[in-house]
């Protein structure tokens, strides 16, 4: 399978946003291209945070994936939604 689109729905973004990612992609590079259409643009970046990746749910209670899971390995079809956002400090 070849690069398709999903929804990303980013942290503290009003937007939901296309992005194209690939099958072999990990979590954390998934985050990263996601990041690129919302920080800067809509929303602040938070240095020294780490982006995280789950499943969206209707509560947003899905833990996230491992940040080295692929996209593949994850599941994650055509037109699936996902949240990226910042994890908490410990």
């Amino acid at each position: 399978m070849s690069a398709f689109p999903i929804l990303s729905r980013f942290q503290q973004d009003a937007h939901i946003k296309t992005v194209e990612i690939e099958p072999g992609q990990t979590m954390d590079e998934v985050a990263a291209a996601c990041a690129f259409h919302s920080i800067g643009l809509h929303v602040a970046d938070k240095p020294g945070r780490t982006l995280r990746v789950r499943p969206t749910t209707e509560d947003d209670s899905a833990p996230p994936w491992p940040r080295d899971l692929t996209v593949e390995k994850a599941g994650i079809r055509f037109y699936d939604c996902i949240d990226i956002y910042f994890e908490e400090p410990q």
